[in-house]
């Protein structure tokens, strides 16, 4: 079987004059009574024509609207297994709308390539003069202290798309940050290397101080109530999967994490989408013992008020108030399926490096995936997160979109 799949995941076009073909026609449905917009819709490799799945070399797959306005997508592959599995995009919705997407076959030279939407960058070099992108890197022990001391642009990888950004520690400390931006293009190429990016600019700023905390869903270890950090010091893997249109995610593997002893091994996927104030985390564990639990954390160090939110299946655990380091309004949540729920602490003490968290514990098994998403609100980016009741909103209406997702027919 031959297949399409965008060139490194980067393509986005929009063609005109083409029309639509009545045999390739999808009906998609917003079944919740509320306006969506920016609404990711998966449409599995089942709905498809075999004509549609078996694209020659020459040819490219398009879909396009009622109204023949092309649409950027992404073909995704969720196994693994280098074929692709659902093709994803975004598109507004009227409450209770029902849409038809048009899909169909046209030469691949008709196909301009712009922009992506989401980005994964993560620059090393000797110096800030000399960074380059890489997509594959791997360390050993703590690399603020090795010999040939590299520099890491951001501190290790950043992710974002047009609403928010975030980066990880690529140390032992292994915190996950938060960059707020007010603009809706792709800046973290150009941070982290002239400028202090603590400081707002016009694209906007790193928004959050982690300290030992787990800042913004980084994730741990819980043994008998105690938490240990994943530090990676034994090896630790970092890979590109994809970057386009629509979505951006990047793999970490830590090898041999030791804790009391016992070698653990950990793997933590993280994606971003078009258009959404989250991430979302895949993380599976394997060589825990029954009592080790994954847990992910939200930071605790300014004044904030913590909430709880149930929604259908659904659980959020989450934050507001003048938290961020701008002195403005930050809201923070974590959001995940009710039976991977256990329970939620916070800790104010130092433990095994990490203090001042809010933190959920998941119900965990060993090679079982453990998917969650970590959201972020600041009042720079919308003044519907100025107030808890704005965020409280985002929280519920982004509950609703997870467990409704987009009927396909």
């Amino acid at each position: 079987m031959k297949l399409y799949i965008l060139i490194s995941l980067t393509t986005l076009f929009t063609i005109s004059g083409c029309s639509p073909s009545s045999k390739n026609v999808i009906t998609i449905e917003n079944t919740l009574n509320i306006e969506r917009i920016d609404e990711l819709v998966r449409i599995p490799i089942a709905k498809f024509d075999t004509h549609i799945i078996d694209i020659k070399d020459e040819s490219i797959l398009a879909i396009y609207n009622q109204n023949k306005e092309f649409i950027p997508f992404q073909l995704e592959d969720i196994d693994n297994d280098k074929k692709w599995d659902q093709l994803i995009f975004v598109t507004d919705f009227k409450p209770k709308e029902i849409k038809k997407i048009y899909f169909d076959v046209i030469e691949r030279e008709k196909t301009p390539i712009v922009s992506k939407a989401t980005d994964i960058h993560f620059g090393v070099g000797s110096n800030p003069r000399d960074v380059t992108e890489v997509e594959n890197y791997k360390r050993n022990g703590d690399p603020r202290n090795a010999a040939d001391k590299k520099f890491f642009q951001m501190e290790g990888p950043a992710w974002e798309n047009d609403k928010v950004g975030f980066r990880m520690y690529f140390d032992p400390r292994n915190g996950i940050d938060i960059f707020g931006k007010t603009t809706e293009d792709l800046v973290l190429s150009q941070v982290g290397i002239n400028g202090d990016y603590h400081t707002k600019e016009t694209w906007g700023m790193d928004i959050l101080k982690v300290g030992n905390s787990l800042g913004a869903g980084s994730i741990a270890i819980q043994l008998n109530d105690s938490l240990y950090r994943i530090t990676g010091k034994n090896g630790t893997r970092y890979k590109v999967i994809e970057e386009g249109p629509i979505k951006a995610s990047f793999e970490m593997n830590y090898i041999n994490d030791t804790i009391h002893g016992i070698p653990i091994q950990v793997h933590h996927k993280i994606s971003i989408y078009k258009g959404q104030w989250y991430y979302k985390s895949e993380v599976s564990l394997s060589g825990i013992t029954q009592e080790m639990k994954l847990v992910a954390g939200i930071v605790n160090l300014k004044p904030n008020q913590l909430y709880i939110k149930e929604r259908n299946s659904l659980f959020s655990l989450y934050s507001h108030g003048k938290q961020s380091e701008n002195g403005d309004h930050l809201g923070m949540a974590l959001l995940l399926n009710k039976d991977l729920y256990h329970t939620h602490k916070t800790i104010t003490k130092k433990e095994n490096g990490i203090t001042n968290t809010h933190y959920v514990v998941f119900n965990t098994e060993n090679n079982t995936t453990i998917p969650f998403y970590f959201l972020s609100g600041w009042e720079a980016s919308s003044q519907k997160f100025a107030k808890p009741e704005g965020f409280t909103q985002k929280i519920a209406e982004t509950l609703d979109q997870l467990s409704h997702p987009i009927i396909i027919k």
